[in-house]
């Protein structure tokens, strides 16, 4: 009996983070099938500079929403949930290589990481290898300069401002034989980000196979902000739908 009410008062003290109802995850069963609305079907697509990108979803409505709630609302429990289902992408449609990746966050500055409490890149990685098996390197890359946000700027701005902006994390440096990398971010817009980030890591030696986002923005996506934001209407459902 006793155990019974430990379960049932677990059950009550978690809630929906869209709609606040009771639910183990992080994310009802009704609030995941809306953000399933944005899933992409799409196998991986190659880049200009030839780094394959895999992406989970498009960025907008819902999964836009959910994105902006992690990183702006400190929910970093919706990580796993969102983790696991951009893990459950890439077993159904991997990145083609010839040896099993390390998987490499995109990483903030240390002020950024300061403020917002968390990375929320390394949060989905973690997730993203729990569901996939794959070797997990939190700090194999660092952020050496604290850039301006991506958003807003041209091409040009957008390439001077991330030069340099990366470094090769110890821990990865310390490896034996890592395989080529998997970079893993959140968002995916022009690809300056994790182009910057390639390149670091060529430049020292390693191999870069490609990149898992959990969303990729179309040209008319703008980055979600953190006020005004609402949560989507939601019928509680029967019963939750697990991703594990």
């Amino acid at each position: 009996m006793q155990i019974r009410r430990a379960i049932a008062d677990l059950w009550l003290s978690q809630t929906c983070v869209f709609c606040d109802r009771a639910s183990p995850e992080s994310l009802c069963a009704s609030c995941w099938q809306q953000i399933q609305g944005s899933a992409a079907a799409q196998p991986p697509m190659l880049t200009a500079q030839a780094l394959p990108v895999l992406a989970w979803g498009h960025y907008e409505r819902q999964l836009k929403q959910a994105i902006a709630q992690l990183k702006y609302d400190s929910h970093p429990r919706l990580a796993e949930s969102l983790g696991r289902a951009l893990g459950e992408r890439w077993q159904a449609t991997p990145i083609p290589t010839r040896q099993r990746p390390t998987v490499v966050p995109i990483p903030l500055h240390p002020e950024k990481l300061k403020a917002r409490g968390f990375n929320q890149a390394a949060l989905l990685a973690a997730a993203f290898c729990r569901q996939t098996g794959l070797p997990y390197c939190e700090h194999g890359l660092t952020r050496q300069r604290n850039t301006l946000p991506q958003f807003g700027l041209g091409a040009d701005a957008r390439q001077t401002n991330l030069s340099d902006a990366f470094g090769v994390g110890r821990s990865l440096q310390q490896r034996q034989s890592p395989g080529p990398i998997l970079l893993l971010d959140d968002i995916y817009t022009t690809g300056a980000t994790v182009r910057s980030a390639a390149t670091t890591l060529r430049r020292q030696g390693f191999s870069v196979c490609g990149v898992v986002v959990l969303a990729r923005a179309g040209l008319h996506s703008a980055p979600a902000k953190p006020p005004g934001l609402t949560s989507p209407k939601c019928v509680r459902p029967p019963r939750h739908r697990r991703l594990n």
